[in-house]
């Protein structure tokens, strides 16, 4: 049995409008930093900082670092 992350959005019609808001920015970032780093994700709940930043735990700017990071290392995998 594979194992997963743990890391998930629930679903949209669960989310506040914040968190709505939130869920199209992480994308709209997540979707810049994998082009800019050449990976192309399925989903942005693969992005463990995105779920964060949808959830309110982390600011965009941390989000852009974090997403980065995770975004690279996936890309080398």
């Amino acid at each position: 049995m594979e194992e997963k992350t743990g890391v998930y959005i629930r679903g949209l019609e669960h989310l506040s409008p914040d968190e709505r808001y939130r869920f199209a920015r992480a994308k709209q970032i997540c979707e810049q930093v994998s082009q800019e780093v050449g990976f192309e994700m399925d989903f942005i709940e693969q992005v463990a900082a995105c779920v964060d930043f949808v959830h309110g735990n982390i600011e965009e700017p941390e989000l852009w670092e974090k997403a980065r990071v995770e975004i690279e290392q996936r890309a080398r995998m």
